[in-house]
């Protein structure tokens, strides 16, 4: 496999699982469409993935209400997803109980920007500073706009923000030397890791495949076709390394939300993770393999995309949204492209 597709699926992984797992390069500059959130909205239903049947809403919001962390995945550019966040939130926090702990916990922020995200929770900075502080454009890169109305309604409920994710300092250093590489220092940021779980790298495994990436190991081939020598060319990530870096990211970001749940014993965590951090395999078993057994994963999607989702369901629900006649032309222009 030549170097530019493999670099193409690690660039693609290292912003969240990309494509139908969860994201959007960012070489695709996104912006923040006007009207917000808000105007994002669409009709929804909710359907048990398990099962395929639609569920009564009161029925889908009691469920939730028993669990102690609620994983909402999305594909970081579809504002869309990120409305059904919102309104996700939004129920809850309106059936929050006095006395009951909530916190939102944030794939967008990495854990050493902790005390960022607390200055701005306590208003002591504004969202243009927070962003400054925390690297967002650098890090994250997608519109503010998609998590700041969510952020700010969790602190009105008198919730907490969790920066759940691990540095890129450290998740870039594992990407292209591997685990050993780490320094002491390093590895005291590392939290408890299980690189053996079947079903897991089973998922990864398919996605690369999904992706072309196959021959994780192999070097770009030389300019006149033939096989490259093992001395030269850059050294590409190993499909270990890369599936290292996936699961140092849903490690962490586990880590952090069972952390502040054992804590926090009549606490509530709401997890925002691109999809392909938020499902069975992926955070979900690592929080329940800390000791939190009620953890539940949603998965927003456009009733277009619902089948697929849903045919090989990794995810406890699915909150399905109706797209209209707008999102279903766009639909069809892109794919003519």
């Amino acid at each position: 496999m030549s170097a530019q597709p493999m670099l193409a699926i690690f660039a693609a992984l290292l912003v969240g699982c990309a494509g139908k797992y969860g994201g959007t390069p960012m070489a695709k500059k996104v912006t923040m469409p006007a009207g917000g959130l808000e105007a994002a909205a669409l009709p929804y239903s909710v359907i048990d993935a398990r099962t395929g049947r639609q569920i009564d809403n009161d029925a889908f919001w009691g469920q939730l209400g028993q669990a102690r962390a609620i994983c909402i995945g999305e594909d970081h550019s579809n504002i869309h997803h990120h409305w059904a966040q919102l309104e996700i939130t939004k129920q809850l926090v309106q059936r929050k109980t006095a006395g009951d702990r909530l916190a939102l916990g944030l794939e967008m922020f990495q854990r050493p920007f902790q005390g960022v995200v607390d200055d701005y929770a306590a208003k002591r900075i504004d969202a243009a500073a927070l962003q400054a502080r925390a690297g967002w454009e650098e890090r994250w890169g997608f519109p503010f706009g998609f998590y700041g109305p969510i952020m700010d309604l969790t602190v009105a409920a008198g919730g907490q923000l969790l920066a759940l994710n691990a540095a890129r300092e450290l998740t870039k250093k594992v990407s292209r030397k591997g685990m050993a590489a780490l320094t002491p220092e390093e590895k005291a940021q590392v939290p408890e890791l299980d690189l053996a779980d079947a079903k897991h790298r089973a998922w990864f495994d398919a996605l690369m495949d999904s992706m072309g990436g196959t021959h994780a190991h192999s070097k770009p081939p030389a300019e006149d076709g033939a096989p490259a020598s093992p001395h030269t060319g850059p050294a590409m990530p190993s499909a270990d390394q890369i599936y290292s870096v996936q699961v140092l990211w849903d490690e962490t970001m586990a880590d952090g939300a069972a952390r502040w749940l054992t804590s926090n014993p009549t606490g509530r965590v709401i997890i925002l993770a691109g999809n392909g951090h938020c499902h069975d395999s992926a955070i979900v078993s690592r929080i329940k393999r800390r000791g939190i057994a009620q953890v539940v994963s949603i998965r927003p999607v456009l009733d277009i995309d619902s089948s697929e989702v849903l045919a090989q369901p990794i995810n406890d629900f699915a909150f399905v949204l109706e797209a209209s006649a707008a999102i279903k032309a766009k639909r069809a222009e892109d794919e003519k492209q």
